[in-house]
């Protein structure tokens, strides 16, 4: 942004109306109005006008764009989840650190209550300032999205990224499958074999990328020592998978590895145990109590976590830049995932 300005800091040359405006593409009359609190000017414009201000550090002391409490909207899905309850509790724990005049409402919807996810997005029951979302992408719910979006209201897209033109905050998907598929092929690379996926659906597109990433990978391969048996849809259900992968044994007699795409990862576990004959090779998403004991006890060879404590601090770290609390040169690194063993789980 500043490369765009030239300003002698050495001499503390002192930014003008007219680099402002430049900056923000408006005119220079615009940024009287919203410097000066005179109104007549849209939201989105003026915390544009605000944050360029600070960053040019054009006077000590901006006016306060928000009056009263700020408050973030959280939307997420599936509480009953280990993954969702622990990215809610994330929430809950940043939120009690920002003070009183900033209020992060944490609030789940269902995922397969599109019209209720449709009427939360655009009415919420309080006046708020931002929405961090994790949504799945059906065209309703993005329309809806579209419409806030546009009308000035600073959308955050975490876990999953439906719309590529909003901010998102998460983990390349796309290369997490591929990770899986290639720690799948090297632990496998003395077995010739087939090798399942499992997956909520592909009403997300962080399950579609994964699933995408892992095919592709194994696609690619010239050997084609190992290919994908299937896919498999258990609506991050447990016991689903459970049947779904049981069954999926017994019926793949080449089956050597196993790969959990989605949160439904309670009962893989078991299954696994009971065929531990076989010596299947399992990698899945996420660490918590149930895949840090399969990791020990050798049932899961790897764990692709997204680590979704850090994945919340950056999106409202995100979502007080958008709102001009936080100086919008303040950056940070898009959130990694960690590929967790038995050797390095902690």
């Amino acid at each position: 942004m500043l490369d765009k300005v030239e300003i002698n800091r050495s001499r503390r040359k002192r930014a003008t109306l007219k680099d402002i405006a430049a900056l923000a593409g408006v005119g220079t009359a615009t940024v009287e109005r919203a410097l000066h609190s005179r109104g007549n000017v849209r939201p989105e414009t003026c915390r544009r006008i605000l944050t360029i201000a600070r960053d040019l550090e054009y006077f000590p002391t901006l006016p306060n764009l928000h009056q009263g409490v700020l408050r973030i909207d959280v939307l997420l899905v599936r509480p009953e989840t280990l993954f969702y309850a622990r990215l809610s509790q994330a929430f809950k724990t940043l939120a009690a650190s920002l003070g009183k005049d900033i209020q992060v409402h944490r609030n789940f919807v269902g995922e397969a209550d599109i019209a209720a996810f449709v009427a939360r997005i655009l009415d919420a029951p309080y006046r708020r300032s931002a929405l961090v979302i994790a949504c799945p992408s059906h065209p309703d719910i993005l329309e809806a999205l579209h419409h806030v979006a546009s009308d000035g209201l600073p959308v955050i897209q975490i876990v999953t990224r439906n719309l590529p033109g909003l901010p998102y905050v998460g983990i390349d998907n796309h290369a997490a499958g591929r990770t899986a598929a290639l720690c799948l092929t090297r632990s496998l690379s003395q077995r010739s074999g087939s090798l399942l996926a499992l997956c909520h659906s592909m009403t997300y597109a962080n399950h579609r990328e994964r699933i995408e990433g892992f095919s592709g990978f194994l696609s690619g391969q010239a050997a084609q020592q190992h290919r994908l048996a299937d896919i498999l849809f258990d609506g991050d259900d447990p016991d689903e998978a459970a049947r779904l992968l049981h069954q999926a044994i017994l019926d793949n007699p080449d089956l050597i590895g196993v790969y959990t795409a989605g949160g439904d990862n309670l009962r893989i576990g078991e299954v696994l145990r009971r065929h531990r004959q076989r010596s299947l090779c399992w990698i899945g998403h996420e660490v918590n109590p149930v895949t840090r004991a399969c990791l020990i006890d050798g049932t899961m060879s790897f764990a692709i976590d997204q680590t979704p404590e850090t994945q919340a601090g950056l999106a409202l770290h995100l979502s007080l830049q958008k709102l001009g609390i936080i100086p919008a040169l303040i950056g940070f690194d898009p959130p990694q995932f960690r590929l967790v063993t038995s050797e390095n789980i902690g």
